[in-house]
């Protein structure tokens, strides 16, 4: 192998006050002899785009925590796919030193990012609060690739999972977390509880007669809210429509006796109480409750399971607007794999790198 050509470079550097200084260096091609292809030398203190250093590639990513990609390539006076080229080098480098966490407790839930149904699916340390990967799409398949890239021993370490009652989370969870514990998200189980009682008062909205059915348009929301948090015009509206259809007074009954089963002390009582809370809504002949019942018991291990844990997906709710707050701010991300970085690094899973002092420099 031999030299090929030589070539003065300059390189930007980190700047002096003002002052924009460039470095003056030879940089060399080699001719390889045994594939016959020329390829520059390699020099460490390069970012990935030779024009740069790398301490400025890092200190373009530090920018980028607190301002736009816009606006740093304006500051800097440097064109906007620089500027994410170089912002991506930094947050590599922050997944790179960080490693590959290895939780005990995980959490999985979707995102919608874009219309039309299109899905994320994020995962969390619930112990740390922190999101430790995300892919797209929230199908099997794609849940099962993250696990394999996340590695076995990774998988083999989680002791419980909290995460809705969607069968290829389930499936993906019970073929890669053999050690884990499922545990299905109580706020999850309260939805499906909305929807079931938003069900029965649209139907009953829609065979009333004129004077009812205005009686009950526009209360979804009553329906919903705890008994305690009613102000006293709304126990007065939701008395006056339970007065006059029966059915929407058995739905809110069984909605507002269900807050007794997560007050539970144990698996035990939780047990107990289930099984009777479930016979009640197959008793009331109100259709949404009883499919409710047949998907509680058909789910009931992992309901259950809340009882040993005592763990939910609270804390994606928090990071899940972060992430609308990203992804408002860029007007959506086409690139799927930067937008994974951006929420690690803004929901701290990639601490900041020091530039002074860096091995590298």
């Amino acid at each position: 192998m031999g030299w090929y050509d030589r070539k003065v470079r300059q390189v930007r550097d980190l700047s002096c006050g003002d002052t924009r200084i460039l470095l003056e260096l030879e940089v060399r091609r080699l001719a390889c002899r045994s594939c016959g292809k020329v390829k520059r030398e390699r020099l460490d203190f390069l970012a990935d785009n030779p024009l740069y250093t790398r301490r400025f590639a890092y200190f373009v990513g530090r920018r980028c925590r607190q301002a736009s990609i816009a606006d740093v390539a304006k500051e800097l006076a440097l064109d906007w796919h620089t500027v994410k080229a170089l912002e991506m080098q930094y947050m590599q480098a922050q997944l790179a030193r960080v490693g590959r966490p290895g939780p005990l407790v995980i959490g999985i839930d979707e995102i919608a990012i874009r219309k039309g149904q299109r899905y994320a699916t994020v995962f969390y340390d619930l112990d740390r609060r922190e999101v430790i990967g995300m892919v797209l799409k929230r199908k099997e398949r794609a849940v099962s690739r993250f696990f394999r890239r996340w590695g076995k021993k990774q998988c083999r370490g989680v002791v419980a999972v909290c995460m809705d009652l969607w069968a290829p989370y389930l499936n993906s969870v019970r073929r890669h977390l053999k050690n884990a514990v499922v545990v299905f998200d109580k706020f999850h189980v309260y939805k499906y509880l909305s929807d079931a009682i938003e069900a029965v008062r649209r139907h009953e909205q829609q065979i009333a007669d004129d004077k009812t059915g205005q009686l009950i348009k526009g209360t979804r929301w009553l329906w919903l809210k705890a008994k305690a948090n009613l102000k006293r015009k709304e126990q007065y509206t939701l008395a006056q429509i339970m007065n006059v259809n029966r059915r929407l007074q058995r739905a809110y009954v069984l909605k507002e006796d269900f807050e007794a089963f997560y007050a539970s002390e144990d698996a035990a009582e939780a047990t107990k109480f289930l099984k009777a809370w479930t016979r009640r809504c197959n008793q009331s002949r109100l259709e949404p409750f009883v499919a409710l019942a047949k998907r509680l018991n058909r789910w009931s291990h992992g309901i259950l399971s809340y009882f040993t844990h005592r763990i939910t997906n609270g804390v994606s709710e928090g990071i899940n607007n972060l992430i609308k707050v990203l992804k408002r701010r860029a007007y959506g991300f086409i690139d799927f794999h930067y937008f994974t970085l951006k929420i690690l690094d803004a929901t701290g899973a990639l601490p900041p790198l020091d530039t002074v002092g860096h091995p590298h420099f």
